[in-house]
């Protein structure tokens, strides 16, 4: 397991992924701080509980890349996750640098948390 197994998505780069409909890339919520009063994530997001995430892995898909994301500076709760998940047999995983808050600010689209 190594840092640089694991992709690092620019929003700019999981957005154009998506115009161009790429079913082979999925975003997953990863915040622990904000997740409780957020209203909003990343269209078609999965979500995973960081404080939990080890026993949520397997019900991930497993034929697509997943792009972490979190609110915690640095990607720290995606890229542990991420190397997790590739120690793990995923080879197709990612972080997207500067989490929620990049994809928030670059005005991307989202739907409301379930």
């Amino acid at each position: 397991m190594a840092w640089d197994d694991i992709s690092q998505w620019q929003p700019a780069d999981l957005y154009a992924s998506f115009r161009m409909g790429d079913k082979g890339v999925v975003p997953v919520d990863a915040r622990d701080l904000t997740y409780r009063e957020a209203e909003q994530k990343i269209k078609g997001a999965l979500r995973i509980d960081p404080m939990d995430f080890q026993s949520q892995l397997a019900t991930l898909p497993s034929d697509v890349e997943l792009v972490f994301y979190c609110d915690r500076p640095g990607e720290a709760n995606s890229m542990k996750i991420a190397l997790v998940a590739f120690d793990s047999g995923r080879s197709r995983v990612g972080v997207l640098v500067g989490g929620f808050e990049a994809w928030d600010a670059a005005g991307y689209p989202m739907e409301p948390k379930e």
